[in-house]
């Protein structure tokens, strides 16, 4: 038997969704913070809602100031200028263009803008943990097309003979970018492989062989740093072959072995995440799937009971210890 990792349970945690205020303004709270958790203001959903509560609670049970600010909010506030900001932001969206403007203001920013960016772009991913060696499908990468190709060019290029030649079918064709298993789809033949490219258009698509043994399945560990703090094996739904709790799958704790662990590590060295999580397509063998900046614990937390909120919110607190950053207005702007 392969060693196991355990996992320590902490407080239980029931879930209980919180409603949501209505104030948007970016009020002195937010200005003199600790820290900002930053959020989409146009995306709502019980469980984000759940998670956002859990983290600000679980921040001033320490004692930290952790604010919700949105990406709205808070790119208004850079550009205005003459904003005290935080030493911290909880990054807990995909707008890498407001982690990018953060950092460059002097705001250490959990995951970084450039972290975001290679797990949002599953091409871009699929190319770092390559380049590490850490075993994930073999895939293939739809090249930039600046139209919609017909059915006649997709089937004459090179990258749909590729995946005949190289991966076979059945095959896992998916959006590059997307989230909840969505724009994903198994794929059959050329044919069906080509609608997909045409229906996706103009977003960047990959191709991945198809591994029997995780239809309908895969395991998660939520890292923080580069500790596993809880993990869990999913199972999807009327035989839906992606493995999804949003879904409408089932979950259950699960102790991952040591060499899950030490690939799950590499994968967060490799694409520089402080916190995250690592799927893997087969709970018998580390075969990396994906790798989410900004995974969702909801669920997590209720099969595992595991507090994730709190373990995220210490390495913020760590993360916070240096002076807030003051990003300058231009000469002439009021200083508010």
């Amino acid at each position: 038997m392969p060693a196991r990792t355990s996992l320590r349970r902490t407080r239980t945690v029931v879930l209980r969704m919180p409603s949501r205020s209505t104030d948007d303004s970016l009020g002195a709270s937010a200005r003199h913070a600790d820290a900002w958790l930053v959020t989409n203001r146009w995306l709502h959903w019980d469980k984000f809602e759940w998670q956002f509560a859990a983290l600000t609670g679980a921040a001033a049970e320490r004692g930290l100031d952790l604010q919700r600010v949105s990406t709205d909010e808070a790119l208004a506030a850079l550009a205005g200028g003459n904003v005290a900001l935080p030493a911290t932001a909880l990054i807990m969206d995909k707008d890498v263009a407001a982690a990018a403007q953060l950092e460059a203001a002097g705001v250490r920013t959990v995951n970084s803008a450039a972290a975001i960016a290679a797990c949002d772009n599953k091409a871009y991913t699929h190319a770092v943990l390559t380049a590490a060696g850490i075993a994930h499908p073999r895939t293939c990468t739809a090249p930039l097309a600046y139209r919609n190709l017909t059915v006649e060019e997709w089937r004459a290029s090179a990258f749909v003979a590729a995946v005949g030649r190289e991966l076979g079918y059945p095959a896992v064709a998916k959006r590059a970018v997307g989230s909840w298993g969505q724009g994903v789809e198994l794929v059959h033949e050329s044919g069906e492989l080509v609608a997909f490219l045409r229906a996706a258009h103009p977003a960047p698509v990959i191709v991945e062989e198809y591994i029997a043994a995780s239809h309908g399945r895969d395991a998660r560990i939520y890292m923080v740093g580069r500790t596993p703090v809880a993990a869990m094996r999913r199972f999807s739904a009327g035989g839906d072959f992606r493995a999804n709790v949003t879904g409408g799958g089932r979950a259950e704790p699960w102790e991952p072995p040591a060499q899950f662990v030490e690939v799950a590590r590499a994968a967060m060295e490799a694409l520089g995440l402080d916190v995250g999580s690592v799927d893997f397509l087969d709970a018998d063998r580390p075969l990396v799937g994906e790798v989410n900046s900004n995974a969702q614990f909801a669920s997590l937390t209720e099969v595992t009971g595991v507090d994730v909120a709190s373990q995220v919110v210490a390495l913020l607190a760590n993360a916070s210890r240096r002076p807030a950053a003051t990003v300058m207005a231009p000469p002439g702007s009021p200083i508010r």
